[in-house]
């Protein structure tokens, strides 16, 4: 694996750097926190802004209509990985979505209860790795809790700024987070895009639709070109 080096997510004046961020000498998270209470805990230690639990009330009567609204609402897949004090961390997700592209800024929501969000958290730059159809085994692995992840039959490597980046992954993108707002069981994360490490896909992109893993291809496009 390649040379781990601070590098540049560690540069004050890169694009997206937070000013009145933590001091350096703050003290981080040891390890991974444990899933549920403890890890919601430690999201909320680290997040920037904490929504009054009394602005989230009253909604649970929506709370199935809105599930049910969104699984017929097709999503993209992803991989998040960041490197925590314990090695690197990843985890699936459906939310990546583009907000800005000039400057470049993605968002993205990750459960606070699963103890490595804290650590993506927390983290001072990630990788988001947006999936193709050939990736379903790494969106699977990454996607069940316990699941075996960075081993010598999953093909990763450190980049010289420090991220553990899966390789065979064509689209990859390096960000720095902007804001991360914990929203109830939510992190919701705004981050700047700062580097691009690979913007080609194979053309069959993955995407998350009621509770199953699908494959976009051109048999699947309509008539009709934005």
């Amino acid at each position: 694996m390649a040379a781990q080096h601070p590098g540049p997510g560690h540069d004050p004046a890169l694009p997206g750097a937070r000013e009145g961020s933590r001091p350096e000498d703050e003290q981080r998270l040891s390890a991974v926190p444990a899933p549920g209470a403890p890890a919601e805990r430690a999201a909320a230690e680290v997040a920037d802004l904490t929504v009054p639990s009394e602005h989230l009330q009253g909604l649970a009567q929506v709370g199935e209509q809105f599930k049910a609204a969104f699984a017929h609402h097709p999503a993209g897949v992803a991989i998040i990985t960041a490197r925590g004090p314990e090695g690197p961390v990843g985890l699936t997700a459906s939310s990546v979505s583009s907000v800005s592209v000039d400057p470049p800024i993605l968002g993205f929501s990750l459960q606070a209860r699963r103890g490595s969000a804290a650590i993506v958290a927390e983290a001072d730059s990630f990788l988001v790795h947006l999936l193709d159809v050939r990736n379903l085994d790494l969106a699977q692995a990454f996607a069940v809790s316990g699941a075996p992840r960075f081993g010598e039959d999953m093909p990763w490597e450190y980049l010289e700024t420090g991220e553990p980046r899966l390789l065979g992954v064509g689209r990859v993108l390096r960000a720095v987070p902007l804001a991360r707002i914990k929203a109830g069981p939510a992190l919701v994360f705004n981050a700047a895009v700062v580097d691009v490490l690979g913007a080609e896909g194979d053309g069959s992109p993955l995407v998350y639709h009621q509770r199953r893993f699908h494959g976009l291809s051109e048999r699947s496009a309509l008539d009709y070109e934005i």
